[in-house]
């Protein structure tokens, strides 16, 4: 593509970010529908989060995804937020329109439709773990319990992060036990895990350049499936020590296609080349 004067600029931020795929997956789409558009990644430091909002308006950037560390960060820079990021309580979409930003959240739709089509999850009365407590969980959680969840149990080493979280959407969604669980407790940790039917990685543990995610896969019930929003490594090791073990596990390639693919409607107004942005990402 040509990128000339006229085009809209639209990116990511994320720290670290080197490893998205979202500029393949977005540049492949406006490509097919030929829009003069460009997306390009943008490894913004926690301490800028406010800088880069700012940046936003100044240069013009007519949109930006929202990644890890700072889907609730860049919240309160923004001069609007939609009900479904009000109601998850992180952002993971940005539009600009004229120097006014509006903050969406497409986690919870992109997630739930692959869980269910990708990994045949029906959400309806499930019992599910859910590890760590960040800005992706926020949007498990959210998807999980509009969806009629029976149980949700948020595990995370800092039990109180996990605690704050529970209390907050056990508000939201009173028809499901929502609660937290030390994911440092060994034996709490079996006990849940011989309880759930989806087991759901929201942390970084896996991706490239940090540490595996270390848990006790052996003690999941039999049938459960295995989730991880983790999608570079394609399979981590949750992901193949579940399948090792005869479980249906899918990693995060397919949440980071359908959540795309609502951002992508959301900046341009046009329904989004699915099969482009696949065949860009496998």
């Amino acid at each position: 593509m040509q990128v000339k004067a006229t085009t809209k600029i639209y990116g990511i931020f994320g720290h670290p970010v080197g490893h998205s795929l979202s500029p393949l997956m977005h540049n492949s789409a406006f490509a097919a529908l030929g829009l003069d558009c460009v997306y390009t990644a943008f490894d913004v430091r926690p301490d800028d989060i406010g800088k880069a909002a700012d940046a936003i308006r100044a240069l013009g950037i007519s949109g930006v995804n929202v990644t890890i560390p700072h889907k609730q960060a860049i919240m309160p820079y923004l001069d609007g937020i939609s009900p479904d990021a009000r109601h998850t309580g992180a952002v993971n979409t940005i539009k600009n329109e004229n120097g006014m930003l509006t903050g969406y959240n497409t986690d919870v739709g992109g997630f739930m439709r692959d869980a269910r089509e990708g990994l045949g999850v029906s959400p309806e009365g499930a019992g599910v773990l859910l590890l760590g407590a960040g800005g992706a969980a926020r949007a498990v959680i959210s998807a999980f319990g509009m969806n009629g969840a029976k149980r949700i149990a948020i595990a995370n080493r800092t039990y109180d992060k996990a605690e704050k979280l529970a209390e907050e959407f056990a508000r939201l969604f009173p028809g499901t036990a929502i609660y937290p669980v030390d994911s440092g407790d060994d034996s709490a940790m079996t006990k849940e895990l011989g309880l759930t039917d989806v087991l759901v990685n929201s942390t970084s543990g896996g991706m490239e350049g940090s540490p595996d995610l270390e848990i006790n896969i052996e003690a999941l019930r039999e049938g459960a499936a295995v989730y991880d929003l983790v999608y570079k490594p394609r399979e981590t090791k949750l992901v193949k020590e579940a399948k090792a073990l005869g479980h249906d596990a899918v990693g995060g390639l397919g949440m980071l296609l359908y959540q795309g693919a609502l951002s992508f409607e959301i900046w341009t107004g046009e329904n989004a080349p699915v099969d482009v942005m696949r065949k860009a990402i496998s």
